[in-house]
Order: C-alpha cells, then sequence, then structure tokens
C-alpha cells in the first residue's frame, strides 16, 4: 500500500459491533498507525481499536469478542468515573496551581509527549485529545514520584523525630484512598494524585498517615495525636477532597 493511501487510510475511523454471548461492544476502528492490535477504553467509556494495515478484520472481532468483558467492565468504569480532559480543560492542576496548557496536534502514531515552558505553561504534543490526555496523566506520575517525597520529608522533619526512625516511602497510584500506611513495617503509601492538591493539603495526608504510627484505626487516639501535630486537618480534608483530582486518568 502507498504511503498516500496509508496516512487516507487510518486518517478515517469506522464504527463496528461485536457482539460476545450477551455483550454487545460498540467500538470505533481505525488502520495504522501501529504495530499491533490496541483496544483503548477513552475517559467518556467509548471504545477505540487500532490494527495494523494487514491485519484481516475478522482477527479484530475475534479480539473484540474474547476481550468484551474486559472491554465492558472498563467501559463502564470510566462513564461512572466521569473522567477528566486535561486536553478539554485546558489546565492542569499541579500542587494546587492551575497550569496553562496547550496542545499542538500532531501526525496519527507518533508518541505524545508534553514539554514545560519556563513561566510553567505546558504544552502537550499529540495525535488526538485522548493521547495528549495520557501524555499529561504519565508527566504528573512522574512529578509526583518527585515532588510528593520532598513534601512527605518536610512533614516528617517538623515532628523532629517523635515518631521514630524515617519511614519508607512509596508513592503511586491508588483508586480509593489518599493514602496508607503499614505501621508494622513502618511504610506509608501516598497516592500519586496528590500532585494536583495544594501543598498544604499533600502535608495534611502526610501528617495523617504519620499519626497511624502512634495510633492505629481512626479512633479518639488517633484524633488526638493527629490534632496536636495537624490542628486544621478537618478543614484541610475538605480543601483536598473539594480541589484535587481523584483520578489522573
Amino acid at each position: 500500500m502507498s504511503k498516500k493511501k496509508a496516512v487516507s487510510a487510518y486518517a478515517s475511523a469506522e464504527r463496528h459491533t461485536v457482539r460476545a454471548g450477551d455483550r454487545v461492544i460498540e467500538f470505533e476502528f481505525v488502520r495504522g498507525g501501529v504495530r499491533n492490535l490496541n483496544v483503548r477504553i477513552r475517559a467518556d467509556g467509548s471504545v477505540r481499536v487500532s490494527a495494523p494495515f494487514d491485519m484481516p478484520f475478522a482477527e479484530v472481532e475475534r479480539f473484540v469478542a474474547e476481550k468484551a468483558g474486559w472491554i465492558a467492565a472498563h467501559s463502564a468504569e470510566r462513564k461512572a468515573g466521569g473522567g477528566y480532559s486535561y486536553a478539554a480543560a485546558g489546565s492542569v492542576p499541579v500542587l494546587g496551581e492551575k497550569r496553562p496548557l496547550r496542545v499542538e496536534k500532531t501526525k496519527e502514531g507518533t508518541r505524545a509527549y508534553v514539554r514545560e515552558s519556563g513561566d510553567g505553561s505546558l504544552t502537550v504534543y499529540a495525535p488526538d485529545a485522548e493521547a495528549a490526555d495520557r501524555a499529561v496523566s504519565a508527566w504528573l506520575l512522574r512529578l509526583a514520584g518527585k515532588k510528593l517525597p520532598e513534601i512527605f520529608r518536610r512533614a516528617e522533619d517538623s515532628l523532629r523525630g517523635e515518631f521514630g526512625a524515617p519511614v519508607r516511602l512509596t508513592v503511586r497510584y491508588m483508586r480509593s484512598r489518599w493514602g496508607s500506611c503499614t505501621a508494622a513495617k513502618r511504610e506509608i503509601r501516598l497516592n500519586a494524585a496528590l500532585v494536583t492538591a495544594p501543598p498544604e493539603c499533600v502535608e495534611y495526608v502526610c501528617l495523617h498517615e504519620l499519626a497511624h504510627l502512634k495510633a492505629r484505626g481512626h479512633g479518639k487516639d488517633f484524633y488526638r495525636v493527629l490534632g496536636r501535630i495537624c490542628p486544621d486537618h478537618r478543614e484541610l480534608k475538605k480543601r483536598l477532597n473539594a480541589c484535587a483530582l481523584g483520578r489522573l486518568t
């Protein structure tokens, strides 16, 4: 197939439906720009399937049918979560600040990436809004791995060794909580999505998890400790839940 025809082929999308038992999977299908068969669930729950030019469509249908359960579950999850599009919002929340975001469209199949300007604004180079959102999410995850430990260590240092030796810290994306603590192993985990919250709210989560080193659970003893080391914890919790993104993608 000539290069000219290839560009035309993957530029247009087709709508298809595959039935697998009692499930009906509707998806957008495109050819080109990929080496392997890919299934992508967008933030709004819609499904996009891309395949190499030379892959028979019957093979695509078989693959979608085999993955019907996974596709349906993840599609429903995205629809329930409402999704969030950085590209549509035109900004990215970073430690409590709205960073302006500009999207520069690139050719289909090219790798999306984010570039930060000296003034803090961001430009994402991507073939479409979905790829732009994924690139921004990956950028935020990398930033969380750098910035959240810095905030945590400052919070830990503010306690002046009261809770013992430094704990082992892990930053990772979590779906249902801002942080967690395994006191017996002195391990604390922070949700990478905290990188979208103001620093003082992140510090509150850090102190909350550190308080669990002295008091497990969320009883009176725990809140006595937390109230002493973080007097504004109730207000900070409200601000955190109101302004931070619960999910990065």
